[in-house]
């Protein structure tokens, strides 16, 4: 299990050296001066002023820079991410800075900044993130994202791409390697994963919140995913944060 439990950001400045690694947990990566050589399975960029990159968990990638430089850099671990496993993001997604990503850029600055006490990034990343998946992923996506706390009809997804029902769960498993129950129930499980971390909410409440009835339905998920209950889950991550 990764280590990191909140999303932690620093100002970083990069060397010459080439490195390659992965690690569990997914950064956000912006630029301030200068320019960062990456490379990914599905990328190879020079990051600079004009662009950002969002790295997800496990993505080995290779870096190095050749001048003076500094990024905002985030590290976020996978229990803040809604978004299941799909081909288009294992080796990234990069995103042209326009106004919005400035404004994000300042506002994440801003509170690092705040001397006043631990900084609170988590509703910057959520709403940046919501940013990249708007840009980049498909339409039916976009909806079970953001509809995943209510019943979602296959009709409706497909109708969204265009396609049959029998076609899109065909297309579905294609580009996310799974169809579109489990990939739903992921989403629903990182978003309870948060919510036993950020807050004291009953297991009711928090199952209702991600879509389910009864928490008799959120508490079979977590056996089947995790082989622990919401409870179990709860107090092994408050454990691990003290």
């Amino acid at each position: 299990m990764e280590s990191l439990t909140g999303i932690q950001g620093e100002c970083r400045i990069y060397s010459d050296r080439i490195d390659t690694h992965d690690h569990p947990f997914a950064q956000l990566i912006l630029p301030l001066q200068g320019s960062l050589f990456i490379e990914t399975s599905q990328h190879e960029l020079e990051l600079d002023d004009a662009r950002l990159f969002f790295l997800p968990p496990g993505c080995l990638h290779t870096f190095y820079a050749k001048q003076t430089n500094e990024f905002l850099v985030l590290d976020i671990p996978t229990i803040f991410l809604t978004q299941a496993n799909t081909n288009y993001l294992k080796g990234g997604l990069v995103a042209t800075i326009d106004g919005r990503w400035q404004a994000v850029r300042s506002l994440l600055l801003a509170e690092l900044c705040d001397i006043s006490g631990t900084p609170d990034l988590t509703n910057l990343f959520q709403y940046a993130y919501r940013l990249l998946l708007k840009d980049c992923v498909p339409r039916s996506l976009q909806y079970i994202h953001a509809n995943y706390y209510q019943s979602i009809r296959l009709e409706t997804l497909a109708k969204l791409e265009g396609y049959n029902v029998t076609y899109y769960c065909e297309w579905f498993k294609k580009i996310t390697g799974t169809s579109p129950k489990n990939y739903i129930q992921t989403i629903r499980l990182a978003k309870a994963k948060e919510l036993l971390l950020s807050s004291h909410l009953s297991v009711l409440d928090i199952a209702q919140q991600v879509g389910y009835e009864h928490h008799a339905s959120l508490t079979r998920l977590f056996q089947q995913r995790e082989g622990m209950t919401p409870l179990s889950y709860r107090q092994q991550i408050r454990r691990l944060d003290k």
